[in-house]
């Protein structure tokens, strides 16, 4: 191939690539509107990873699939750049309420929102709830003082779903934080592996919390964290709180909530949610 013909090829090559370069872009829009609208976290290492590696699959050149997969990066990580941008600007509620460090988590998770810290949990679960906020980032549980039982409650009872679960360690002790907002995290449940809330009561009456592990046992779901609360206008009955983690199987969250119905008087999935392995790090409290 002459050098002209080769520079017109690359040059046809070059505007075929703008235009899908623009129709890149308008995907990555959009994924930011479902990140900001969920409170979901830009990065996604694992994710990143697990595409690079089935991409670059289709080049059979070694030595071009090492390019590749620097163009990959690259093109990911311009990606990452401009998601920041147009979430830049996310309301985040938070609270001081106890051990929330609420201010320095906030900003850790989300480090170009707008905080807004309430006294109160409550304060900043309605903040998320009736759109004063767009998510609230509340404490589940504190490696030294247990969980956040009113956070809990509010789960139970309230509208609002867990679309992640970061970990934050500050002070020498780890909190793990969950990030609360009006919309469902669908992205999670197209996933290979699910993480899910579940919130149950079951009946009065001899094997009634067996009868519902045996439920979720069925289904091959990990309990991996199984947590009970007292319910506030029933004296003396609760209800549970599971996270499940397995092997997604299409409807399986249909099926496992209407076993659940027919054996718990109460049974609500609560999110679908992400977890980061890491555990990140604020500074020392005042």
């Amino acid at each position: 191939m002459e050098l002209k013909e080769a520079r017109e090829k690359i040059s046809a090559i070059d505007t075929e690539m703008a235009e899908l370069f623009k129709e890149r872009m308008e995907a990555v829009r959009k994924v930011a509107e479902y990140k900001s609208e969920r409170g979901l976290p830009i990065e996604d290492r694992e994710r990143e990873l697990a595409l690079i590696e089935s991409k670059s699959a289709l080049i059979d050149d070694e030595e071009l699939k090492s390019l590749y997969i620097s163009f990959l990066q690259k093109t990911m990580d311009i990606s990452k750049n401009w998601q920041h941008k147009l979430i830049k600007g996310i309301r985040v509620a938070c609270a001081e309420e106890n051990f929330a460090d609420g201010e320095p988590a906030a900003n850790c998770i989300f480090p170009e929102g707008n905080i807004t810290a309430y006294e109160k949990f409550e304060e900043a679960y309605k903040a998320a709830e009736d759109g004063s906020c767009d998510v609230a980032v509340l404490p589940l549980e504190n490696s030294d003082r247990g969980e956040a039982g009113k956070v809990y409650d509010m789960i139970f009872s309230g509208n609002l779903f867990v679309n992640s679960i970061r970990s934050i360690e500050r002070d020498g002790s780890t909190t793990r934080y969950a990030v609360l907002s009006r919309m469902k995290n669908e992205e999670a449940i197209e996933s290979d592996t699910e993480a899910f809330l579940i919130m149950f009561t079951v009946k009065d009456e001899v094997g009634g919390l067996a009868k519902a592990i045996n439920i979720i046992s069925a289904y091959s779901y990990n309990m991996r964290v199984l947590r009970s609360r007292p319910m506030r206008d029933l004296p003396w009955h609760y209800y549970f709180y599971a996270e499940l983690t397995g092997k997604t199987v299409l409807g399986s969250e249909e099926r496992i909530l209407r076993a659940l119905n027919a054996a718990c008087p109460i049974a609500k999935i609560a999110g679908h949610f992400v977890e980061e392995d890491e555990v990140s790090a604020v500074g020392a409290g005042e």
